[in-house]
C-alpha cells in the first residue's frame, strides 16, 4: 500500500473520531491523528493555542508520514490555514492527499452530543458550544473537499468510503 493522507473535517459530533477510530489500523500501518487529541497538551480547548495545537499536529503528521505510516487526520480546522498546513506537510513528502467534509444537521450533532462516548467523562459540550462549532464550520469553507452526510449515511458506509483510500 502506497502511503496516503486522508483528512476529514466537519464539526463537533459528525463522526470523525468515530470513523478515524475504526480506520486506524497499526498493521496496515494507518495512524490516527485528532486535532482534538492534541489541543489538552495546551490548555483545556482555548482558542488562543490554536497555531500552537496546528504546529504540534504537523510536526507530529510529518514524524508519521517519515515513518511510512499513512495517515487519518481528523478536525474542526476552525483556521482554513491550519488545513493548509496539513497539505503542504503531505504535498512536500509527495503523498496524496483525500479530504473529506463531514456533514450533518444542527439538531442531529446536538443529540449526538448528548449521547457520545465521552460523555460519562466529561460531560456534553452542550447546545451553545455544538451551535458554535457547526457555524465556524458552515463560515469558513474550505473549497475542493469531498461531502459525506453522516447523518445520511450509516457508519459502516462512512467507514467504507473512506477506508477504500488506504486500500
Amino acid at each position: 500500500m502506497s502511503q496516503k493522507v486522508v483528512i476529514l473535517r466537519g464539526p463537533a459530533c459528525s463522526g470523525k473520531t468515530t470513523i478515524s477510530r475504526e480506520i486506524r489500523n497499526y498493521d496496515k500501518k494507518i495512524a490516527w491523528l485528532s486535532i482534538d487529541k492534541v489541543k489538552p497538551l495546551f490548555s483545556d480547548f482555548k482558542d488562543e493555542t490554536l497555531d500552537d495545537v496546528n504546529k504540534s499536529a504537523v510536526t507530529i503528521l510529518d514524524d508519521l508520514l517519515k515513518r511510512d505510516f499513512s495517515v487519518i487526520v481528523d478536525g474542526i480546522f476552525k483556521k482554513p490555514n491550519h488545513f493548509a498546513d496539513i497539505l503542504a506537510v503531505a504535498k512536500d513528502k509527495d503523498i496524496p492527499v483525500v479530504a473529506y467534509q463531514l456533514e450533518c444537521s444542527l439538531e442531529t450533532l446536538k443529540k449526538r452530543d448528548k449521547d457520545r462516548d465521552g460523555v460519562k467523562y466529561w460531560g456534553p459540550l452542550g447546545d451553545e458550544l455544538v451551535e458554535s462549532l457547526y457555524k465556524t464550520v458552515e463560515n469558513n469553507p474550505i473549497e475542493g473537499l469531498t461531502k459525506i452526510n453522516t447523518e445520511e449515511k450509516s457508519l459502516a458506509d462512512c467507514v467504507e468510503i473512506i477506508r477504500k483510500n488506504f486500500d
